[in-house]
């Protein structure tokens, strides 16, 4: 008997030895939510990410993913994020956290998605906005995920060409201070409510018009219930990953290098992936039959240029917003 429980004792130390004390480890999981349709580039890119996080870090690290608004609304899901309720989540109209975000966010004021990356991640950007998030909020931005860009969309009694055909059009926006202030600049009757409201809002004709990327426009099947999609072009979407700092911290250097690299890399899979996707966009709603209508840019540029004399010191950062090349 004693021979036994000696031979026991000697196998049990082996199998402990060869598993080594990092083999019962549990993987840390990332709690990542989302407010986009499992079918998004915007899903698509996460979920990129998230592979690319487990493979690197050897399953060490991985992301739990909750899309279609399963853990709230876009701005209850960064309150989340500051909470340390969920982890992760990618947001651009950061407005209500960062009022500073404000002077970076109104129609026109990038002159592409390259400008606009190099601003927010130079030292305008770092100063306006990641170290108010940061030191306010406690959360980090450790990643970008392209969204293309923002068209506007009517339905059949109110066509739209012209900036002066928005006057009295009733629009819904996010609740977005920038957006629904520079809208209304130009004459738009506008409405902030939720995302998953959206569809039966404008079937029901509560309002008119709304404004998104061609692939939110699809995947949430707006081109049922709209007549018209406006080029507008307006607003670049461009959404932050945010994480908890304090759950970052944690991690340790080489799972945060591992994750902001994972998401660095999905950042360039979803500018290929979104431009590519804008134009199969504009041909699947021609066969809709929808009105696909182009746009003066200058014309509607004037229009919005007072946007950043609506906000203090809008105009000083435009013009250093500007000269960034």
């Amino acid at each position: 008997m004693k021979k036994s429980i000696v031979i026991f004792a000697f196998v049990f130390a082996i199998v402990i030895g060869v598993a080594g004390p990092g083999a019962a480890e549990k993987p840390i999981v990332l709690k990542f939510g989302h407010i986009f349709t499992p079918t998004s580039a915007i899903h698509k890119t996460v979920a990129l990410a998230g592979d690319l996080i487990e493979q690197r870090s050897k399953g060490k690290l991985k992301l739990d993913i909750y899309p279609g608004g399963q853990l709230g609304k876009m701005l209850d899901q960064i309150e989340g994020v500051k909470m340390g309720t969920q982890d992760l989540t990618p947001c651009w109209g950061i407005d209500r956290f960062c009022p500073e975000f404000s002077l970076f966010n109104y129609p026109f004021i990038f002159r592409d998605e390259q400008h606009l990356y190099e601003v927010v991640n130079g030292p305008l950007g770092k100063k306006y906005i990641k170290e108010n998030m940061l030191k306010r909020h406690g959360i980090r931005f450790i990643g970008m995920i392209y969204h293309g860009v923002r068209m506007l969309t009517t339905n059949e009694k109110n066509p739209v060409k012209t900036p002066e055909n928005v006057k009295g059009l009733r629009l819904r926006t996010p609740d977005i201070t920038a957006w629904i202030k520079s809208w209304q600049s130009i004459g738009a009757n506008v409405t902030a409510f939720a995302w998953g409201e959206l569809y039966m809002a404008l079937k029901q004709g509560i309002v008119d018009a709304q404004e998104n990327p061609l692939a939110s426009i699809r995947s949430m099947k707006f081109y049922e219930v709209q007549e018209n999609i406006v080029l507008t072009g307006h607003i670049i979407d461009y959404p932050f990953v945010m994480i908890n700092d304090k759950k970052f911290q944690k991690l340790g250097k080489e799972l945060q290098n591992i994750l902001i690299q994972a998401f660095e890399d999905a950042r360039l899979y979803s500018i290929g992936l979104t431009k590519q996707e804008e134009h199969e966009n504009i041909s699947f709603f021609k066969e809709k039959g929808l009105n696909i209508v182009e746009i003066d840019k200058e014309e509607w540029r004037k229009a919005f240029s007072k946007a950043p004399d609506l906000f203090k010191g809008g105009r000083e950062v435009y013009e250093q917003i500007q000269a960034v090349h």
